[in-house]
């Protein structure tokens, strides 16, 4: 059990990085997976040993294949492409005929030649250049593991405060529990019940396979907390917040009035609030199959929908009538209220293996509108199924880390010429303000565009050298402690008034309560967050404004 070395009644918040959203309560679970010590004795009987392999590689072919039926039943079948695609390993003919080779000519148990083979394939991509084939290598991590714990009839296993060894897929007890472990395994998403409402893991991306179900499930995780499971008290409860990147071990009741909604499983009903005077509150949204939680919310709009999650969780490049399917969608489920679209947003830390190379160079660019110039293919499906989707409501295109307007006019340019051909309605052009050179050219740009949008977590990571991979504490600081970033807000919303057009804010800063009054103030009239925190930002807007002035 994990050491319990500090009071467990005082609140304890501690800080990572949001890899999916929503809020979830619970007690912890934690996950282990089984280690194995190395087999380094020669096998005795190598015939047995290899018919020892073929049963293990057979039996979980066959558990793989059932984890792909289930997940295509409750996800869809780009979903189950996952585990599909571990049944396409653990059939490839040269693989078995390493593993079998290691047996035979060098005299290794099933079990070692397990370890070496696979080990020397998660090497390879661990070393790669692509972060997408590095992320790669976990599905062979998972593979390996999962086929030792067959060989040597070892499981993974979860245990909590009162039971001492639970089932994988099942909580004994029928507590709703928060998952807790350095990694996460692909299937264990699908291998859960409903009782398990979240995810806390030390090791994890974004674009890795076992968020993004978690994601399509609407299970928060927050990744990045060290040292798990130690961190956590075995005998806690927590508050999981995968909009912020936030643990909350033993909230307080303060602190759980703070959260109305708890957002757990898809039966569970947002808070909706109405409108208030002087600030428009809209919902961000990762898939249009979000909008439901946006319109329950009651926001007057989305104001940020991140498209490259769609490709992420297909694992794979989406055709310009799939997009535009996704987009109308939202687009008449909106009923007229603008929908902000921000254009493909993949850069080196949400990098996709399927993505066609620029030129000579497959190592550049990283990030910025320079991606896009250099796929112009990318651009161009996406600008048409933009243009279709906006026939059906007010479309407004978000163009983001864009570095100077001659980059965003571009951008634009290209957009418009790949549409000529397609009649439009309601298409808009704005740029998102992340990236400190734009901040500082926002007068020209702001002439250029036709509205803006302050995009918070970049720009704090850029401007303070914050390192939001890894965690970094130091990002919540400057929310209230930085002149430099009020400053910049307010010179931005200025820029903006100038120029007659509208400027928007979202980012984990939107979604703080207690930072809406100081937005306003700033000359910020619309804020764009996750629907769970629509309601606290109109309440804060509506009943704070009157307090104190740094409140």
């Amino acid at each position: 059990m994990p050491a319990e070395h500090h009071n467990t009644s005082v609140e304890t918040r501690l800080r990572g990085i949001a890899l999916s959203p929503g809020v979830a309560i619970g007690r912890p679970c934690f996950y282990v997976r089984q280690g194995s010590q190395p087999d380094t004795q020669p096998a005795a009987d190598s015939g047995h040993e290899l018919r020892r392999l073929r049963d293990a590689l057979q039996e979980l072919v066959r558990q793989r294949e059932l984890l792909a039926e289930d997940t295509a039943a409750v996800l869809g079948a780009e979903h189950a492409g996952i585990f599909e695609t571990h049944c396409l390993m653990l059939t490839d003919e040269t693989l078995r005929m390493q593993l079998a080779a290691m047996v035979t000519d060098q005299g290794c148990s099933a079990q070692d030649a397990v370890r070496q083979v696979l080990g020397r394939y998660q090497a390879q991509l661990s070393a790669a250049d692509s972060a997408y084939l590095r992320q790669r290598s976990d599905d062979i991590e998972e593979i390996r593991q999962a086929l030792l714990g067959l060989l040597e009839r070892t499981v993974d296993c979860r245990y909590c405060r009162e039971a001492t060894a639970c089932s994988i897929g099942h909580c004994e007890l029928g507590n709703d529990h928060i998952l807790i472990g350095r990694e996460i395994a692909a299937s264990l998403p699908i291998e859960t019940d409903a009782h398990t409402t979240g995810f806390v893991v030390e090791r994890a991306g974004p674009d890795c396979h076992a968020v993004i179900l978690a994601r399509a499930l609407r299970r928060p995780v927050v990744g990045n907390i060290v040292n798990l499971p130690d961190a956590i008290p075995a005998r806690a409860h927590l508050l999981v917040d995968g909009d912020r990147g936030e643990v909350i071990i033993n909230p307080t009741a303060e602190t759980l009035a703070g959260y109305r909604h708890i957002s757990r499983n898809d039966s569970e009903v947002l808070q909706t609030s109405s409108p208030v005077a002087g600030l428009r509150v809209m919902a961000n949204i990762s898939l249009s199959s979000d909008v439901g939680e946006a319109l329950a919310a009651g926001a007057e709009g989305v104001g940020l929908y991140r498209t490259e999650m769609e490709l992420l969780v297909a694992g794979r490049q989406l055709s310009e009538d799939e997009q535009a399917t996704r987009y109308s969608e939202v687009v008449r489920a909106m009923g007229g209220r603008p929908v902000c679209i921000r254009l493909l947003d993949l850069h080196n830390d949400k990098a996709a293996g399927w993505l066609p190379p620029v030129g000579d160079d497959p190592g550049a660019p990283g990030r910025d509108g320079h991606l896009l110039l250099g796929r112009p293919g990318l651009l161009r499906a996406q600008a048409r199924a933009l243009t279709r989707a906006s026939v059906h409501g007010p479309v407004h295109v978000i163009y983001p880390m864009i570095a100077s307007v001659d980059q965003f006019l571009a951008l634009r340019r290209l957009f418009e010429e790949s549409t000529s051909d397609l009649p439009a309605s309601g298409l808009q052009h704005g740029v998102l303000f992340e990236v400190p050179a734009a901040c500082l050219a926002a007068t020209q740009i702001m002439e250029a565009a036709d509205f803006g949008c302050i995009g918070t977590n970049d720009l704090i990571q850029y401007l303070f050298a914050v390192d939001r991979v890894s965690g970094d504490n130091a990002a919540h600081a400057h929310f209230e402690n930085s002149n430099v970033l009020w400053e910049l807000i307010t010179d931005l919303a200025r820029a903006a008034a100038r120029s007659g057009k509208p400027m928007a804010i979202c980012g984990e800063l939107a979604g703080d309560p207690g930072m809406t009054c100081r937005i306003m103030r700033c000359g910020i009239n619309a804020i764009s967050t996750s629907p769970a925190h629509v309601a606290g930002v109109r309440k804060a807007a509506k009943d704070a404004c009157a307090g104190p002035a740094d409140r």
